[in-house]
C-alpha cells in the first residue's frame, strides 16, 4: 500500500504478535494489520457516511476479530489497542489542521509604519568637490587685463632702446566670430611701431669714402620688422586653424 499515509505508529497486540497501525488512504481512513515488516490485511474505511470522521472503535475491532482467527483471543486488549491507535490518530489529524492554518501566518502579519514628523528634513548625500562650468561661445566675458611677461618687456626694451612698462590688453567683452564662406581669405596681422623720436633719426650715416653705414637704430628697427614678419605668420596659420574648425 504505497499510498498510505501513517498517522500512528505500529501497536502490538497484548498476547499475539501482531500490530495495528492507522492511517488514511486517498483520505479515507485506513486500519492494516502488521507482523514484523509484513501486511498481512488493510481495512480501507469508504461506505462510512463522513470519510473524514474516524471509524468507531467496534467498527475496527470487528474487522480485526474477522481477519485474525486465532482461538482464545483477548478481545478486551484488542479494545485497548484500538481506543489508543484512534486517540492518536485523532491528535495527529488536529495538529496537522493547526500547522495547515498557522502555515504563512508570521509572513502576512500586517506591520505598522511610523509616521514621519511634518518638520522632518531628509538627508540627502552631498557632493563633494566643485564642478567647473564650460564657457559658451558668445557669452558675455569680463573684462580682463593681461600684463606683458617680463622676458618680452626686455625684448622691447633691447628692440626699440626705449623702456616700456607692462602694456595692458582689454579683451573684448565678445569673442569675435570668424567668417567662413568661400572666396574668404585670412589677412594677416601687420604692426607698425610709432616712434616721433626714432622718426627724426637718421637711418643711415656715412663714412670718409663716402659709403653708407647702418646705424644702430636701424639694425634695432630692422630687427623688429623680422619679429613683425614671425607674428604676423604665426597669427595667420592660427587664422586658418580657427577657420578649419568652426
Amino acid at each position: 500500500m504505497n499510498d498510505f499515509q501513517p498517522y500512528t505508529p505500529q501497536l502490538g497486540i497484548v498476547g499475539s504478535s501482531y500490530q495495528l497501525q492507522m492511517g488514511k488512504v486517498n483520505n479515507f481512513w485506513t486500519v492494516r494489520l502488521v507482523k514484523g515488516r509484513d501486511v498481512l490485511a488493510s481495512k480501507i474505511f469508504k461506505d462510512v457516511p463522513h470519510p473524514e470522521e474516524i471509524p468507531l472503535g467496534n467498527q475496527i475491532t470487528g474487522w480485526i476479530l474477522s481477519v485474525l482467527a486465532i482461538p482464545n483471543l483477548n478481545t478486551y486488549q484488542i479494545q485497548k489497542t484500538v481506543s489508543f491507535i484512534r486517540q492518536k490518530a485523532i491528535q495527529t489529524q488536529e495538529d496537522q489542521k493547526n500547522i495547515r492554518k498557522s502555515a504563512g501566518k508570521s509572513e502576512s502579519t500586517e506591520k505598522v509604519l511610523e509616521k514621519v514628523p511634518e518638520n522632518a528634513q531628509i538627508k540627502r548625500p552631498q557632493a563633494k568637490g566643485w564642478i567647473k562650468e564650460d564657457q559658451i561661445a558668445g557669452e558675455i566675458i569680463s573684462d580682463e587685463i593681461a600684463e606683458l611677461s617680463p622676458g618680452l618687456v626686455q625684448q622691447n626694451v633691447e628692440l626699440t632702446g626705449q623702456h616700456q612698462e607692462a602694456i595692458a590688453h582689454i579683451r573684448s567683452k565678445k569673442l569675435p566670430k570668424i567668417p567662413v564662406g568661400e572666396g574668404f581669405t585670412p589677412q594677416p596681422f601687420m604692426y607698425r611701431a610709432r616712434d616721433a623720436k626714432s622718426a627724426k633719426i637718421s637711418e643711415f650715416k656715412l663714412d670718409i669714402n663716402g659709403k653708407k653705414i647702418i646705424s644702430e637704430v636701424e639694425m634695432l628697427k630692422r630687427q623688429l620688422q623680422n619679429l613683425e614678419k614671425r607674428v604676423s605668420k604665426l597669427e595667420f596659420e592660427n587664422a586658418e586653424l580657427r577657420s578649419k574648425l568652426v
